[in-house]
């Protein structure tokens, strides 16, 4: 049996891989995150409004996660970016550990060892380097320290005060700490409820009520700590990661980690009814409630993992009993086989991490080059940019220059996105009213964005007069406003998007982004140039065939009847 004690490793080896990737964090919040990280240890003051922003720079905003910005910053000046990725590793790393181990002392290695790589799929979902990997740390030990407390008394139980007091000023998902406690104060009140007065649950009541107590002790103080609960009430924009599985599934959107859910909470479920007389009351509690919040939005499914984890291994190797005990019976080539079957599926879920991002240290800045330039070029004047590349910009040119909005929806009142952000994108009149009202002078946008609002906005922007475009890559557009103070630059560098050829990157995913660009702003030679780049690297891809064939047939060129075959003969089974 000791030997069965080396598949510890597999879930440890699957974790390492599936966080083992470049830091990607900047093209969304990371680099705001360590501005103001800057900011409060130069000013030694949290920043109660969004100044980031020109457009309202006075609107208040309840930074919850200024302690997640600090520790970040720090940790950037102290060992640059290979510290933060290391950082990232750490902290989910020991989250997950700590949960396993108290799972390992209680279970059954090969049942737990599979249910460990059935969970890591779900966690997969949300691997960047996000302030809420605080949130999952925290979570663990709490989890953890509650079961154990549960069993016996421990003054280890104090504990959770201090660290609700970190969560607080660590990240939004703080209630979940003081919700978790009290699923457990609510098991211990039914399960002992002739004995109430005990020394174990009075603790435990001290405890739940202190913890509320220190959600005070924030910069907000009462109104940082009701703020989670009102935050969606002013929420303009509508993010993928706030929205149902139900709902994205609906929409087209398929993930591996959805499927990978919906299997873990069958097994959930169908272990925990299965061992119902063992199963405690906080079991099903916490089984029922996090499932919930985990199917109430995407960003929520690590959530599921942290708090389920020990519930569901318990279960999970409890109603396995008959299979284990029957297995024990038997020759031991039963057991080498299930081993076996368990090292494929460790290999097969393996595999198919490795497909979903590359593996390895690296800074992915999508907007570097683009935003090189801009310094570079000292473009000056507000700017106009889209959500996704705000903080970015903030990152690199506060305080020198501000955005239009970046990806902080809550920072922002819910009209000016509604009314303004979106529909001035969607209405090119609307658009020249508000480059006059804020005397607009340069337009920084990611043309990833697949909004409709943000594609119909590049499509009249690419054929404004107003407007020329002077760089261009394979996620970055910029454009400046025609006026004398640009005339050297667009002199310089300016450009026809459909009469430019650009150098051409090597990577399919790029030029999978700028023949997105092209086919949008009905670039139809660049288009054709990239199609066949593509072509050149993936012989095989089914899109750019079919992207082919059809542009060929709208031209009536000959080469329609090439594409089309080798489409159909490729891609139609």
């Amino acid at each position: 049996m000791r030997l069965l004690r080396l598949f510890f490793l597999l879930p440890l080896s699957l974790l390492f891989i599936g966080y083992f990737h470049p830091i990607t964090a900047y093209n969304q919040d990371l680099g705001r995150h360590l501005i103001t990280g800057q900011l409060i240890l130069k000013t030694f003051s949290v920043p109660t409004t969004n100044l980031f922003s020109y457009t309202y720079p006075n609107f208040p905003f309840i930074n919850h996660h200024w302690g997640s910005e600090i520790i970040f910053y720090l940790t950037k000046i102290l060992s640059g970016d290979l510290g933060l990725f290391t950082l990232s590793l750490l902290v989910i790393g020991t989250a997950c550990t700590v949960i396993f181990l108290y799972c390992a002392k209680r279970t059954t290695i090969l049942p737990l060892v599979f249910l460990a790589l059935l969970y890591l799929r779900i966690l997969f979902e949300r691997t960047d380097l996000r302030p809420e990997l605080f949130s999952f740390l925290i979570l663990s030990l709490m989890i953890t320290i509650l079961y154990t407390f549960r069993q016996n008394f421990t003054r280890v139980i104090f504990l959770l005060i201090p660290l609700q007091l970190l969560w607080t000023n660590l990240h939004i998902y703080f209630p979940i700490g003081i919700l978790v406690t009290l699923l457990f104060v609510i098991d211990e009140v039914i399960t002992n409820r002739k004995k109430l007065l005990t020394s174990h649950t009075k603790t435990l009541l001290f405890v739940f009520i202190a913890m509320g107590g220190v959600t005070l002790l924030n910069p907000h103080f009462l109104e940082g700590a009701l703020y989670p609960l009102k935050v969606f009430q002013n929420y303009g924009y509508t993010i993928e990661e706030n929205q149902t599985p139900f709902f994205l599934q609906s929409l087209g959107y398929s993930k591996p980690t959805f499927l990978y859910l919906e299997i873990s909470i069958i097994l959930l479920f169908t272990s925990l009814f299965l061992s119902w007389k063992k199963a405690s009351i906080v079991d099903w509690l916490l089984s029922i409630v996090f499932t919930l919040i985990a199917l109430s939005a995407v960003r929520n499914f690590p959530l599921f993992v942290f708090a389920t984890f020990i519930p569901g291994s318990l279960a999970f190797s409890r109603a396995t009993e008959p299979i284990q005990k029957w297995v024990k019976n038997k020759p031991p080539i039963y057991l080498i086989t299930i081993c076996f079957l368990l090292i494929g599926f460790f290999v097969w879920q393996l595999r198919t991490s490795l497909t979903l991002t590359p593996i390895g240290y690296n800074v992915d800045e999508q907007g570097k080059k683009a935003l090189d330039f801009v310094i570079d070029n000292n473009i000056k004047g507000p700017i106009f940019n889209n959500f996704d590349i705000g903080s970015y910009i903030e990152y690199r040119l506060y305080p020198n220059q501000k955005v239009f909005i970046d990806g902080r929806p809550e920072a922002y009142p819910a009209s000016f996105i509604q009314d303004t952000y979106i529909k001035i994108q969607q209405d090119p009149t609307l658009f020249n009213k508000v480059t006059e009202k804020y005397h607009l002078n340069s337009i920084i946008f990611s043309h990833t964005d697949q909004t409709p609002w943000g594609e119909q906005f590049l499509k009249d922007i690419s054929t404004n007069p107003n407007w020329t475009p002077v760089y261009l890559d394979s996620t970055m557009l910029i454009l400046v406003r025609k006026s004398l103070n640009n005339s050297t630059l667009v002199q310089k560098y300016g450009f026809n998007v459909s009469e430019k050829s650009l150098t051409l990157p090597k990577d399919a995913g790029d030029l999978k982004q700028l023949a997105h660009f092209y086919s949008l702003v009905g670039a139809t030679s660049q288009l054709e140039r990239v199609l066949h780049e593509l072509l050149f690297i993936l012989p095989h891809d089914c899109p750019t065939l079919h992207v082919l064939a059809s542009l060929y047939t709208q031209t009536n060129n000959p080469a329609a009847y090439v594409y089309t075959q080798e489409f159909n003969s490729t891609c139609s089974h």
